[in-house]
């Protein structure tokens, strides 16, 4: 049972209501992710409230991206990793997850599943899938995104290098 101060006469009444409420655990996410997950937005030490402004909302682009793989990994894991990330983040994933890769694992010359990236993103930040045996969390999605952003900074200057 839903409490609401929303009218509710027709079933539509009731479906928006609940989607909703369903949406507020996404909301949560987001903000525990922001707020005191990867991005620790309340540990600034800036002083400007313009500072802090412009902060605050560079790293809630962060959380909404580390929230959106999350969120893309659990509710459509089959889908190609290039519905949510660029061709360089893909190759620079690829490069670094066979840095990384343990000796058994094969890394498939396919494009990736989104699950599949976002677990070597995970990899990347730390995960071993031992402690919770669950899919991968807010916190080594974020270091895995920091992993990939330093790889996939490479990759680019070796593109403009190779174009010269």
């Amino acid at each position: 049972m839903l409490l609401t101060s929303d009218d509710v006469n027709e079933v539509a009444d009731a479906e928006r209501i609940l989607k909703g409420y369903c949406a507020r655990w996404r909301i949560e996410e987001f903000h525990r992710t922001w707020k005191s997950g990867h991005c620790n937005v309340e540990d600034s030490q800036l002083h400007k409230m313009e500072h802090v402004t412009r902060w605050a909302t560079l790293l809630a682009a962060v959380a909404t991206r580390v929230e959106q793989l999350k969120h893309l990994s659990r509710t459509t894991p089959d889908a190609p990793a290039s519905s949510i990330m660029s061709e360089l983040e893909i190759e620079a994933l690829k490069a670094a997850k066979m840095r990384q890769k343990k000796r058994t694992e094969v890394i498939p010359e396919r494009m990736p599943t989104v699950a599949e990236a976002v677990r070597w993103i995970a990899d990347l930040g730390g995960y071993t899938g031992k402690s919770s045996g669950g899919p991968p969390g807010s916190i080594t999605i974020g270091r895995g995104l920091e992993w990939l952003a330093a790889w996939t900074s490479g990759y680019a200057s070796g593109a403009a290098d190779r174009k010269k």
